[in-house]
């Protein structure tokens, strides 16, 4: 009996484990002894999405959550979402991120650069977070944008970083990123030579979505280029969504990253031979020769006239989308084999994956 009471607590605490905290709370807290005793098991590793928490019964839900199960949440999400009360700021004067020392990922929504500041300073202290989600459409001034991005960068515990702030990413310039160990980075904007600046402090990164504009924003005296001697041969997956186009820019990038395996691309060019497949096959083979996986969206403007077009070959949907659904090299690496075109007088879309 013992046995059989061992296995079906085990069940049902992995059944927990995929549930919100306040849904198991509402469905087995005091239900008997038994489970009681579950709910509360330190082996628990539970999810705390504040976010979906209505205000009446916010109050209550925090002071459960701190003075219970702080040292079972595994996962917390808390939002200041526009339509709803302003819970980030509330949970701050409850309480401190320091006491959940189990915590592991962090999503923090809708904050504001105070708040920001603050729990920056906070998750330094919890020696098992590891993943940091920031979702922001809060407008921060300049400074407030350069201090929120350095608190962010150089926090030394998180492997996964996920920072979409939908503004140009920026820190000071006479300040570099000391501490970033991130394995998995995903950043919403971003110049290239911020990113040609930031990627040396980065030794740990593996994985770098990025969205990506050529244009400079860093002045003359700290300007950097990815250097073509420079290379990350650690990064091995690179989901790039780049406008606007520039082919320098994206040839330095693709040199410095040569142990890409899989490969994301989003663009918006202007002329019609960055829409054709010869273009990208000689520059995907000359600089990710381990390439195995790709998926490439591009969008064209342009007037796609006879008599605008240089080359003889016929553009339209299916000359181009036959240039790679009939060609190996595109069919070995477009894992679902999607090619798909859509022209019409001025504008083309290509989208193969």
């Amino acid at each position: 009996m013992s046995c059989f009471e061992d296995l079906s607590g085990e069940i049902l605490m992995a059944i927990f484990e995929y549930m919100n905290v306040e849904d198991v709370w509402t469905i087995f807290f005091n239900m008997n002894t038994r489970f009681h005793s579950l709910v509360f098991d330190s082996r628990l590793q539970l999810t705390a999405d504040v976010s979906k928490v209505d205000k009446l019964n916010y109050d209550q839900f925090c002071s459960s959550l701190i003075n219970k199960n702080f040292s079972n949440i595994y996962k917390l999400i808390l939002s200041n979402h526009y339509n709803r009360y302003p819970q980030i700021r509330s949970f701050l004067s409850q309480t401190t991120f320091t006491i959940f020392q189990s915590l592991h990922a962090l999503t923090l929504t809708d904050i504001n650069h105070d708040e920001l500041i603050e729990i920056t300073q906070q998750i330094k202290q919890l020696p098992y977070l590891n993943y940091l989600h920031i979702n922001t459409h809060e407008i921060f001034r300049d400074k407030e944008l350069t201090s929120a991005t350095y608190a962010l960068l150089n926090q030394s515990n998180i492997r996964v970083s996920i920072f979409h702030l939908h503004e140009r990413l920026q820190w000071p310039e006479t300040e570099t990123i000391s501490s970033c160990n991130t394995e998995v980075l995903s950043l919403d904007y971003i110049n290239a030579d911020r990113l040609a600046f930031l990627l040396p402090h980065c030794s740990y990164l593996r994985s770098l979505s990025v969205t990506l504009d050529p244009r400079t924003s860093l002045s003359k005296l700290t300007q950097h280029d990815i250097s073509p001697s420079l290379t990350f041969p650690q990064i091995t997956c690179l989901r790039l969504c780049y406008r606007p186009f520039d082919l320098s820019t994206l040839e330095n990038l693709l040199n410095a990253v040569p142990s890409v395996r899989r490969f994301s691309m989003e663009t918006l060019v202007y002329s019609t031979d960055y829409i054709r497949s010869p273009f990208w096959t000689l520059l995907l083979q000359q600089y990710l020769p381990l390439l195995e996986r790709i998926r490439l969206v591009v969008r064209g403007w342009f007037v796609l006239k006879a008599s605008n077009n240089t080359n003889d070959e016929k553009l339209d949907e299916a000359s181009i989308t036959d240039s790679y659904r009939y060609d190996h090299y595109w069919l070995d690496r477009a894992y679902k084999h999607i090619f798909k075109c859509l022209v019409d007088s001025s504008t083309a879309v290509l989208e193969i994956r």
